[in-house]
Order: C-alpha cells, then structure tokens, then sequence
C-alpha cells in the first residue's frame, strides 16, 4: 500500500488557524518551561524508545481500534496519555494502567475551543488546553459505555460531554503541556519521557521502507504521537490511529504495528506548524533517567 492517504481520509485536525493559535498562546514552549531538560552532555547516540514502556508495563503493546470518524485529535492525545502512564508507572509510580477515552478528550476540546456542532476535527492546542482545565476519564470509568465508538465521539464532539462525566473528569486533569516547535525540543521531551503529541497538514505514504520509515507525500489534517527518537537514521517513531498493521512494511527497533518512522526533516515540518505537545503527568517537567533498555543509554 503506497497511498497518501489514510485509509480513510476526513478532517481530522483543522489547521493552524485563528483559534489553534489563541489556545496555543496559552502554553509555554517546552524549552521556556524547562530549561532543565535541554543539556550538552554527550550520549551514546542510540535509540530512545518510550514505546518499550507499553510492553513493559502491559506485557504488549495496547490493542487499539481504528479511528471511525475525525477525531484523531483524541486518539493522538489519548495514546499519549497511555503511553505516559505506563513512563510513569515503570519509573515507580504508584499507580494502575487504564485506558483513557479518546472520544472525552475529542468532545471537550472542542468543547474548549467554542466549536461544538460544527463538523468533525479540532486542535491539539485545544485538546491540551482540556485535559489540563476539564481532564480526563478512562474508558473503565464509563463501564459499559467505555469501548470506543465513533458515534459516541461525533455525538459528544456536536453536543458536548454530559456534566455528570466532566465532574468525574476534574479529578484526573492533565499536569502540564507544552508546546514541542524543534527537533531539540522533541528529544529532549523523549529523552527525559515525555510522548509528544503531533499535529499537522503533512502526509506520508503508507508503505514503510526496510528500516521502517514512511516518506513524507501528499496532505493531511492528522493528530498522532510520538513515542520514540532513533540517530542512526534520524527520526521519529510515529503512533497512528488507524488500526493494527498500519502502515504495511517492515518494522524497526520493535516498533508496534500501527505505527512508522518518519525522517527528521519531515518531524521538523510538522513541528513547525506549531501545534505539537509534550504531555506531563505532573505540573512541571523534570529531568530523569528513564530504564537502559529503552532510554538513549542502550540500544535496542
């Protein structure tokens, strides 16, 4: 499969627009909130590759569903926060592992960027500006209404969230987020085990390569997230929202199947755009060292 376009293709991020960049203006850059991140002691040049911490956490990567409509916004952000707990629980947190509801975080982010009702689609900086305002909730807080569902994200992105939910939500908010424009600040988020969200106009083919990286082609309003950083060939590791073995090819470095790398001048565009974010769970970044078989210290 070679195509630009994923396998389905409908608004998913509606651009850096007026209101992406109102509610950006309400989040510092990373490297403005934590200068503590960014050091010039070398490293070894390997991999940085948080995704490990879903296997070692969950014993496997999440068995995540497709994306039915355009709420990709949720799903980027959504498997950010998995992805930062199980950062958080490897590094000895207390805490338990579930699942967060990707349709919440769609609905109230375009709840907090005033375009309920509208058509489907919203804005990282809005979906960030929710989780640390409104919160989140998991999709075992919801019961039997926790599997995903495409319908439950458009009728919740149209009318908005039910107030009961939301109250529950307050108590489980996001610590902090801020704004990733560089590739220095993407991996110094990484390397200290931060994911980052993404969230752009630029497309890749579908087919990876024999290293497992996608080219950049084409054109999409798209929210994914990054879980991990390679120098050999430099780039990102990708997670897309389109379901297992997506894109098609080869993998590397144990990447997960719905997932692909893409070179670091292609990451650089999209940081560019200005709607990227690295995801804490408290309400300051700090340096740590994260476990040597997945941080820059050791190879995969």
């Amino acid at each position: 499969m070679s195509a630009s376009k994923p396998p389905f293709f409908t608004v998913g991020w509606l651009g850096a627009d007026a209101i992406q960049k109102t509610f950006a203006a309400r989040h510092p850059s990373l490297s403005a909130a934590a200068p503590g991140l960014f050091t010039d002691a070398p490293d070894d040049g390997s991999p940085i590759l948080l995704f490990k911490a879903f296997k070692d956490v969950l014993g496997d990567f999440p068995a995540y569903p497709a994306q039915e409509i355009g709420d990709c916004v949720g799903f980027g952000h959504g498997h950010g926060v998995d992805l930062l707990q199980c950062v958080e629980i490897a590094l000895g947190a207390p805490a338990e592992y579930r699942e967060t509801d990707t349709e919440f975080i769609y609905a109230t982010s375009r709840q907090a960027a005033g375009i309920l009702g509208r058509q489907d689609g919203s804005y990282g900086s809005a979906a960030v500006t929710a989780m640390t305002t409104i919160g989140l909730v998991s999709r075992d807080m919801l019961g039997a209404d926790g599997a995903y569902s495409g319908d439950r994200a458009r009728r919740w992105g149209y009318t908005g969230v039910p107030r009961e939910i939301q109250d529950e939500a307050a108590a489980y908010k996001l610590g902090s987020a801020a704004r990733v424009g560089s590739w220095d600040e993407l991996t110094a988020a990484v390397r200290n085990g931060y994911p980052v969200s993404i969230c752009s106009s630029l497309g890749f083919t579908l087919q990876r390569d024999k290293d497992g990286f996608c080219d950049a082609k084409g054109t999409w309003g798209h929210c994914m997230v990054i879980a991990g950083v390679r120098f050999d060939r430099p780039g990102a590791c990708i997670l897309q929202s389109w379901g297992p073995n997506q894109p098609a090819g080869p993998t590397a470095l144990g990447q997960p199947s719905y997932s692909f790398w893409a070179d670091r001048t292609a990451v650089e565009r999209i940081l560019a755009q200005g709607d990227s974010w690295a995801l804490a769970k408290a309400p300051k970044f700090v340096a740590r060292a994260l476990p040597p078989s997945w941080s820059y210290h050791q190879a995969a």
